[in-house]
């Protein structure tokens, strides 16, 4: 596989954006070539947080990829968010929304991200590596290769719904 992990930088830490159809063994190697040369500058450097989009991984995988990350010099806060489990509540400021939802056009390429606090229609495609979170529904006309995640913070009726 060509790039099984991206790694985004954000205020918070870094985003890791793991490819769904990546083995956990790829995922480690990958992250170890990434990691090799970096490590006199991450020594220093504050705590950060890491979470994790895409794959679903284990609480066993991920405290190994944090133990992997530690041995490269990266000092980490104690407790790593896998976004497919959990969102928090404050990334839902991305974007400006009405009541009644909103319209995204054109295509979410590899590490982009919508976070929106209602409902979404996106017209395009959602790529491998780029994610959708809503607290209501989203509906994707177009090719939804990445993570979508409705209803979070507690909307058991919301959902995701894929139109070709």
């Amino acid at each position: 596989m060509k790039n099984p992990v991206i790694i985004k930088g954000n205020k918070e830490g870094i985003r890791m954006i793991i490819a769904n159809e990546a083995s956990f063994d790829e995922i480690k190697e990958s992250l170890d070539i990434k990691f090799q040369s970096k490590r006199r500058y991450y020594t220093k450097s504050k705590p950060i947080d890491i979470t994790f989009e895409g794959k679903i991984l284990t609480d066993d995988e991920i405290n190994e990829i944090l133990s992997l990350l530690q041995e490269k010099g990266l000092n980490i806060n104690n407790k790593a968010t896998n976004t497919t489990k959990e969102c928090k509540d404050q990334s839902f400021t991305d974007l400006q929304t009405d009541k009644d939802g909103l319209f995204y056009i054109g295509n979410l390429k590899t590490g982009q991200s919508i976070n929106a606090a209602t409902s979404i229609i996106i017209v395009g495609n959602i790529e491998q590596g780029a994610s959708v979170v809503s607290k209501g529904n989203i509906i994707v006309i177009g090719e939804l290769k990445g993570f979508a995640k409705a209803g979070v913070l507690g909307s058991d009726n919301a959902f995701v719904y894929k139109v070709d």
